[in-house]
């Protein structure tokens, strides 16, 4: 319906147009743009039938491609199951009860600089419990990003000297598998 409105709309306006043009004696000039308007719209149309008529498979040559690039035939994306959705909540509930954890041993360490600042810890007593609960602080880090599933620098355990030190940090060796504590001249195996 609305094709045969516009349609008529033009053909209206190709008739003004004939009709002004003949007005100043050009005819031909007229003629030739009346049915160059009346021409357009329907050729448009013819060619819009002929779209709607041909069944195209833009789909199934899509698949055709992705199966040639990647060589196995696509499959179905499975449908989420509960099970699945139990196990992210269950993700989730470890990562926060590990921040929790964390925050803990935050504050914990806080409350150590206090007490050794009002003398109440003597220097040997405050770096071993220091070293103990930065020890838990960083395992408990890295626990919450491998759970969370944040990308964090890997870290590696220096027996020698105690401590985690970021791969990044580390020497490569000439050992496969291998990186060198610049600090303590020790080989680390990365896991």
């Amino acid at each position: 319906m609305r094709r045969i409105i516009i349609f008529i709309l033009i053909a209206v306006a190709a008739f003004v147009l004939f009709t002004i043009l003949s007005y100043f004696d050009q005819t031909y000039i007229g003629a030739i743009l009346t049915l160059i308007m009346l021409c357009w719209p329907t050729l448009f149309w013819l060619i819009s039938k002929v779209i709607e008529n041909r069944p195209f498979s833009r789909k199934k040559d899509d698949d055709a491609i992705n199966q040639d690039i990647i060589g196995e035939p696509l499959e179905e994306p499975r449908p989420y199951k509960s099970e699945d959705f139990e196990e992210l909540r269950k993700k989730d509930d470890n990562v926060i009860k590990a921040r929790a954890e964390l925050a803990k041993l935050k504050s914990s360490l806080e409350l150590l600089n206090e007490e050794k600042n009002e003398g109440i810890l003597t220097d040997d007593t405050y770096n071993e419990l220091k070293k103990q609960n930065e020890e838990a602080t960083e395992k408990l880090e890295e626990e919450i990003s491998k759970a969370s599933g944040e990308v964090k620098e890997r870290k590696v355990y220096c027996k020698k000297g105690k401590h985690y030190i970021s791969i990044n940090d580390c020497l490569p060796s000439k050992i496969d598998g291998y990186v060198i504590c610049q600090e303590h001249n020790e080989e680390i195996r990365i896991e």
